[in-house]
């Protein structure tokens, strides 16, 4: 099994953003092929707001295939020719992706 932990905190004036991203993830991700399981948890501040998307996959090749074909490629692309200094500075996003592999039986064994 391979585990993605991905995590985006930003302001929270720029949560409907992140909320929007996590529905167009869910519905992308649990249809892709290899795909377990999709989560997204939210964790509050006083001004900050972070959603963590967990996806299971059942190997490290569905993930990669997933994440690398040409219409996700594309929409990153599209998305950083549109964006402006200005808005980079303006929704600050921090991206932390996480990885892991193994099963329980591997682990606790």
């Amino acid at each position: 099994m391979f585990v993605v932990n991905a995590s985006f905190e930003t302001e929270k004036k720029f949560e409907e953003q992140l909320k929007q991203k996590a529905k167009k993830n869910k519905t992308e991700i649990e249809a892709a092929k290899g795909n377990l399981s999709f989560e997204c948890w939210k964790k509050d501040s006083t001004d900050k707001v972070e959603y963590v998307f967990v996806s299971k996959w059942e190997d490290k090749q569905f993930f990669q295939a997933w994440i690398s074909r040409e219409e996700h490629v594309k929409e990153h692309k599209e998305a950083n020719k549109k964006k402006t200094k200005a808005f980079f500075e303006a929704m600050e996003i921090k991206k932390t992706l996480r990885f892991y592999e193994a099963g329980e039986e591997d682990i606790l064994s």
